[in-house]
């Protein structure tokens, strides 16, 4: 019994005005297995993104609310937000908004 099949490459219209801006700007690839359609960027879901649907367009969705899901997530733990407490670090804050605010 052979339960190959083939994946197969999925064109996309980047340029259509219905696709998000993240999905315009780093055209993931559409792939479909089978039944189920993946859009992917990246070598592996793991480290990349990963979103699947029925349809073409459920697999771009998907991928933008993962993108943007990611996104907001990689933002949020990499802000690195001063250390308020003693005195010294207080100055250093004050001159780090100082100099970002004169330039």
């Amino acid at each position: 019994m052979d339960d190959t099949h083939d994946i197969k490459i999925i064109p996309v219209d980047y340029n259509s005005n219905e696709m998000p801006d993240a999905v315009k700007r780093y055209q993931p690839i559409l792939l479909n297995d089978g039944n189920e359609y993946c859009c992917l960027l990246g070598e592996i879901p793991e480290y990349g993104i990963y979103g699947c649907g029925d349809s073409p367009e459920e697999a771009i969705m998907h991928w933008n609310q993962k993108y943007l899901q990611k996104t907001v997530e990689g933002a949020l733990f990499s802000t690195k937000r001063p250390v308020l407490g003693d005195h010294t670090t207080n100055e250093l804050v004050k001159a780090y908004f100082y100099s970002s605010m004169s330039h």
